[in-house]
């Protein structure tokens, strides 16, 4: 069992808007989102999502064209269904996309739907363009009628209808998701576009793979938490999980008491007890909804007490993960102040 690489893009070609939107419905929009552990761009198709196992892959072709016609939309399809051919396990087949045409579609309500929800004479052009395109390519050695028949059953056609930062909130597990403005999350959105562009600065054409775990080796890809990471760093202001010894300026009160050595346990143990938190799929959504109750009392009150920030909204609480101690809630705390300076 192989996979080569055909299309990639090279020497650094950016990455546009569009294929950071669908990485970022990959991950946060979906309701099998947390099973997504890796994020590939511009491999087995522009954005690909690979679950923990390494041994399933979720397949997304993504085409920014304001005009797409049934012809183009059956081409387009071709990396899927080249794809769908190969010996690995492609979980699911995405089109990602603009609002097409209400003509084209049954129910024009739906942004989200399988070819069954497109009109039959549409449908047959979308056939129409997918066949002339797969013969353009393969040749007419092998009769694959009966192939794409089967994988049209398969394909998802996802139209975008949310804006950059509707695509970040839905990464963000707030519950309140205008804890932050979109300028904000437009350059949160921004930032993640910037590192999909340099994680293409890699030839890997032709390359052949024999596992899908394979695919890690080139560096075109980010985890999940990797892209969680950076947007709560961004959010709260400060690299929370990369600064182990720093003491946040209105930590030093509560510490100052304590030996060098006891100082420096104590600061590796509540880094070590956020991270867990953080990378714990059990805790993670309970440290989201921490740091937005840290940072929506801050938004409203001035106050740089960590000590009494607790006490007015964990005292009384129960937090429902043992790593989120009473010292690490304020050194927590402590940090988000940090970052709003």
């Amino acid at each position: 069992m192989s996979y080569t690489f055909k299309n990639t893009e090279i020497n650094n070609e950016k990455a546009n808007d569009f294929e950071t939107k669908s990485l970022l419905y990959l991950i946060g929009k979906r309701k099998d989102s947390k099973k997504v552990e890796y994020v590939t761009f511009d491999c087995f198709n522009d954005i690909n999502g690979i679950n923990k196992k390494l041994d399933e892959i979720w397949d997304i072709q993504s085409k920014n064209e304001k005009k797409l016609n049934p012809k183009k939309i059956g081409k387009y399809l071709f990396t899927l269904f080249d794809n769908y051919l190969s010996p690995f396990a492609f979980k699911e087949f995405i089109f990602f996309c603009p609002i097409l045409d209400s003509n084209y579609k049954k129910n024009n309500s739906a942004n989200i739907y399988s070819l069954s929800n497109i009109e039959q004479k549409t449908f047959e052009r979308i056939k129409n363009g997918i066949t002339e395109e797969v013969l353009r390519v393969k040749g007419s050695s092998q009769n694959y009628t009966s192939e794409i028949i089967t994988f049209l059953d398969k394909v998802i056609i996802v139209e975008d209808n949310n804006t950059k930062s509707e695509y970040i909130e839905s990464v963000t597990k707030f519950k309140n998701v205008n804890i932050k403005t979109n300028e904000f999350y437009n350059s949160v959105f921004n930032d993640i576009r910037k590192i999909q562009t340099d994680k293409k600065n890699s030839f890997i054409e032709n390359e052949t793979i024999q596992q899908i775990k394979d695919v890690l080796k080139f560096q075109r890809h980010l985890s999940t938490k990797e892209i969680e990471t950076l947007i709560i760093s961004r959010i709260i202001g400060f690299e929370v999980f990369d600064n182990i010894l720093y003491i946040p300026f209105c930590f030093h009160p509560i510490v100052n008491h304590l030996e060098q050595e006891d100082l420096k346990d104590l600061l590796q143990e509540c880094n070590s007890n956020l991270s867990r938190s953080f990378f714990n799929k059990n805790s993670n959504r309970i440290f989201w909804n921490v740091c937005e109750s840290i940072i929506t009392y801050l938004t409203h009150n001035n106050n740089n007490n960590p000590e009494d920030i607790y006490s007015k909204i964990f005292s009384n609480k129960r937090i429902g993960t043992s790593y989120l101690t009473e010292l690490t809630l304020k050194f927590l705390i402590s940090i988000i102040i940090e970052g709003k300076r």
